[in-house]
């Protein structure tokens, strides 16, 4: 009976039960969620609806006459039914967006830095020594205000709502490709402060210096070249990590006691050590951004298109309302 009732089921655009049980709507929400790798969606305002809110992926419980019992088991309420196409359409999306991105963005954080000091090891003959400094991004505040489109957009184009369904924001072709362009970048990162400083006496403290600052610096850049959404708060966490970093390495190479004493305030003074920073960036992140230039020119997916369109909008709106 199940095996037809699915068969059926997933036939039609649209299935309307009536007269269900409340174990009975558990039951085919279940259907859908075994045979498929579909996420299910319950939307309810009853005790009734708790079994199936339950156990769907996403349950949804509506304020209305019939109690509160949906409301307390669901992952989100509202107060009306009509407030669903904008938590779909508008926070479901930005929400992918942003969690598609950072999830990528932490990989390759968290690999740069792996990489790096892998390279270091191979290069010190598997030396026990650190030469980095441990160090942190606030990649939070990205995650919580970027917004790639506006809700009008969203709204008034509901097929961007698809972007989801294609896994346009998280998928194996981009973490493999965050992965290749990290191991470049970490690359680039370890051998051009070898290569520039290769014929002068530095120590390895002194390379250490160096390092977390192009790292912190690099990753940072790298995140800001992804952020569609430019706020206060966000300058102040992109830029301000690299100045908070900055000072620490200030404040921890200013204490007699550690092996690197110093070493921060020899390195400034001399113009290598800057342009060696900048070098580092520069280069780690070309091969990124020609691969965004060249996608986005020839192959813009739906959301490119849309962004576009918003910007075009934002520059004629002065015009018309002059």
């Amino acid at each position: 009976m199940s095996n037809t009732l699915f068969d059926l089921a997933t036939s039609c655009r649209v299935v309307l039960c009536c007269r269900v049980a409340p174990l009975q709507k558990a039951g085919i929400v279940d259907l859908i969620k075994s045979r498929t790798d579909d996420m299910t969606l319950a939307i309810g305002d009853g005790a009734n609806d708790v079994s199936m809110i339950q156990m769907a992926d996403v349950g949804v419980g509506i304020c209305g006459q019939e109690g509160r019992q949906a409301v307390m088991a669901s992952d989100f309420a509202m107060g009306q039914f009509r407030f669903l196409k904008r938590l779909l359409l508008v926070h479901g999306h930005w929400n992918y967006q942003r969690v598609g991105y950072l999830v990528l963005y932490n990989f390759y954080r968290n690999a740069v830095f792996v990489l790096m000091l892998f390279w270091y090891i191979l290069f010190t003959a598997f030396s026990t020594t650190s030469a980095l400094t441990d160090w942190s991004i606030p990649t939070i505040v990205v995650g919580i205000l970027d917004k790639d489109l506006s809700d009008k957009t969203l709204l008034k184009y509901s097929k961007l709502y698809g972007a989801g369904h294609r896994h346009e924001s998280y998928n194996m072709y981009l973490f493999w490709i965050m992965m290749i362009d990290t191991l470049w970048q970490s690359l680039v990162l370890f051998y051009i402060p070898v290569f520039t400083y290769s014929e002068s006496t530095m120590d390895i403290w002194s390379m250490g210096s160096l390092w977390t600052i192009a790292v912190v610096v690099l990753v940072n850049v790298h995140l800001a070249m992804d952020i569609q959404r430019w706020v206060s708060f966000t300058h102040i966490a992109i830029w301000g990590s690299i100045i908070i970093t900055y000072a620490c390495v200030v404040v921890l190479d200013s204490i007699p006691y550690f092996p690197n004493y110093g070493t921060i305030y020899h390195l400034a003074k001399f113009p290598t050590y800057w342009l060696s920073i900048l070098l580092i960036t520069v280069l780690a992140l070309l091969p990124r951004f020609i691969f965004k230039v060249i996608r986005q020119t020839f192959w813009p997916s739906d959301i490119q298109i849309a962004r576009e369109a918003e910007i075009l909008r934002k520059r004629r709106s002065p015009t018309r309302s002059w």
